[in-house]
């Protein structure tokens, strides 16, 4: 996968057309572990899939839908998965901890079809603590996916 950062939106195109695979945008879903009024938990960040500080500005708007998406998808989990996750995070010593990433790129092939790919990945730690996790991840990808049909 070709990554763009810092690219303009004529040379993103340009590398497209010939032929290169282009991050349109994407999210990550870190954890990290926090003390709040003395009590142990967790702060979750939504970051692009390369920093935020190489966001081109025209990517803005896709990554912070997909970061949209993520918070009611993916990470809407009830009280027993998040003490789990507490756990986990407390054993990696708090530790930056990506849990959750997902990427949509488009890619335009020979005969000028665009291929669009949205991929994910889930923490293998993480689909242990959430038996819901995998359920929820497809029905990001997807919705992403139906959301793209219409607009690409």
């Amino acid at each position: 996968m070709t990554t763009i950062v810092k690219a303009t939106e004529e040379e993103t195109m340009k590398r497209a057309l010939e032929g290169d695979e282009i991050v349109l945008g994407g999210v990550e879903v870190h954890v990290h572990f926090i003390r709040y009024k003395g009590d142990p938990g967790i702060s979750l960040e939504f970051t692009p899939p390369f920093g935020s500080e190489d966001v081109p500005d025209w990517m803005e708007k896709l990554d912070n839908m997909l970061s949209g998406l993520c918070r009611q998808t993916v990470m809407n989990m009830n009280d027993h998965p998040r003490t789990r996750l507490l756990r986990l995070v407390e054993k990696d010593g708090g530790d930056d901890r990506m849990i959750y990433r997902l990427v949509v790129t488009v890619q335009i092939e020979d005969d000028g079809f665009r291929r669009i790919r949205v991929t994910d990945y889930v923490d293998p730690e993480f689909l242990k603590l959430d038996s819901g996790i995998a359920g929820r991840a497809t029905d990001a990808r997807r919705k992403v996916e139906r959301a793209l049909e219409v607009t690409l």
